[in-house]
């Protein structure tokens, strides 16, 4: 039997390509950082797989954490 739903890591791939989609009409500048803020989405996918956070949350925690690693790593 397969699976009737995707799982986190499908559906936070599938935010980045709707992510790029949107980026790609802005300017240059801007869309290096989406692109930057969809990596930093993605980084922590396994993790996130685990809790009971939707898929939509665990990429915006993720992201939010690394962007606070770097602001502290300044």
């Amino acid at each position: 039997m397969g699976r009737n739903s995707p799982t986190s890591r499908q559906v936070i791939e599938q935010m980045g390509e709707m992510i790029k989609r949107i980026a790609s009409s802005m300017r240059k500048e801007d869309r290096e950082i989406m692109e930057e803020i969809i990596r930093m989405g993605r980084t922590h996918a396994a993790e996130m797989d685990l809790s009971m956070l939707t898929p939509e949350m665990a990429f915006l925690l993720s992201a939010i954490i690394e962007i606070v690693r770097e602001i502290n790593d300044e």
